[in-house]
């Protein structure tokens, strides 16, 4: 089994914000990059309930508007989306049974130092996120690369499916393929996908 929590240590931040403020950002200790841009491009999208990806140079984000918060996740291109997303999950789930983020963020004179402790449980979450059991990782043939390639999938994503097999296209390399799970997480089908964008 692949360790998610070293995986998970190629993260560049966390940000729960509203569409007005940063509520809550988590950096690896010692950062100080700013993604100022990054999120304001994410808070031009007003879709809710919904994964979105971006590539952005030399880094993956991942972002979900949930209610009156936007949760965002950034790191390197070698972590995969659904990891990325697994963790935004457990984030939010978290974050809202510590906190009602509703009756903080309706006073104006909210100071967002009292979510500091926060940074403490998403180091928590990292650290333990093998025993989390989220997600699980397929073998799943690419004959492009004539090989096996471990997709990691969300266990959210299969068991919330509403029909199987699931479709998943997983982009590697310049190209991509689709693959169909079943309920069981058993690969059913791989099919090479054109991609354009």
């Amino acid at each position: 089994m692949a360790d998610y929590s070293r995986i998970l240590q190629d993260l560049e931040f966390i940000n729960i914000s509203t569409d007005q403020f940063t509520v809550f950002e988590w950096k690896p200790e010692g950062s100080y990059k700013s993604f100022i841009l990054d999120l304001n491009v994410i808070k031009q999208n007003p879709v809710s309930n919904i994964f979105f990806h971006m590539f952005r140079g030399n880094m993956k984000i991942v972002h979900i508007r949930l209610k009156n918060l936007i949760y965002t996740a950034g790191s390197t291109n070698e972590v995969q989306f659904q990891l990325l997303e697994a963790l935004i999950e457990r984030v939010a789930e978290v974050f809202n049974e510590i906190y009602d983020i509703d009756s903080y963020i309706m006073y104006d004179n909210f100071s967002t130092t009292v979510l500091n402790p926060f940074k403490d449980e998403v180091d928590k979450i990292i650290k333990t996120f093998n025993e989390i059991k989220t997600v699980v990782e397929l073998k799943v043939p690419c004959m492009v690369c004539n090989g096996i390639l471990p997709v990691i999938v969300k266990k959210s994503f299969v068991d919330n499916a509403e029909s199987y097999p699931v479709p998943l296209v997983y982009n590697h390399k310049g190209h991509a393929i689709l693959c169909f799970i079943d309920k069981n997480y058993d690969i059913r089908g791989v099919e090479l996908v054109n991609i354009t964008g």
